[in-house]
């Protein structure tokens, strides 16, 4: 699924074929943490291939990092996180200086707990581009369709699958605030743009 730039949000989905929604921001105060449904992994899904990754995002270059599940013989099997940085997102680092053509940023990425879809991204305060932003995509098909965690699949999941969105949570403990989603219902992935690094979790 391919993201279109500069289009609004229903139109995107649109092009994008995909049968889910896009969600706008929860509203300025956000949700608490506690009141927030992160979707889980499946206990019978297969283990992380790569928890922790990291790699150089270049300004001028298209960069990207992706999260993997292992294969049945322990190396890199079905995708689970892809973060792409293009050529013009980064504008400058955390303290203002700004990333000059060539110029390269050690971005890493990191599951925070194998169980839930809740993902940390840094260095925090990255500037980028907001025409062009970094686009995160995160696939849930490892939740084996049992969205809401209750041991079996039916039309609850169903229902929260039309809902689900990616969240931001700027530091542990802070509210998360909902964004624009594109939703992929047949492909089980949803994506969103960024314009800036802290935690992102899948969740209704």
């Amino acid at each position: 699924m391919r993201t279109v730039r500069a289009i609004p949000c229903l139109l995107l989905a649109a092009l994008a074929g995909a049968v889910g929604s896009c969600s706008d921001s929860s509203g300025p105060n956000g949700v608490p943490p506690g009141d927030l449904n992160v979707v889980h992994v499946a206990p019978t899904s297969a283990l992380l291939f790569n928890a922790v990754d990291s790699f150089y995002a270049k300004r001028g270059e298209d960069r990207e990092v992706r999260i993997y599940f292992q294969d049945g013989a322990g190396a890199a099997g079905e995708e689970y996180l892809r973060l792409r940085i293009d050529a013009p997102t980064l504008v400058a680092l955390p303290d203002g200086t700004p990333i000059l053509s060539g110029d390269s940023v050690l971005v890493h990425v990191r599951v925070v707990d194998p169980a839930q879809m809740l993902f940390e991204l840094e260095p925090t305060g990255l500037k980028f581009n907001p025409l062009v932003p970094a686009q995160l995509k995160i696939h849930y098909d490892h939740a084996m369709g049992d969205l809401n965690d209750d041991g079996s699949v039916d039309g609850k999941d169903a229902a929260i699958e039309g809902t689900l969105a990616i969240w931001r949570q700027e530091k542990p403990g802070d509210p998360f605030v909902r964004l624009g989603s594109v939703l992929a219902e047949d492909l089980d992935e949803a994506e969103a743009e960024l314009t800036g690094f802290s935690r992102y979790a899948l969740a209704y």
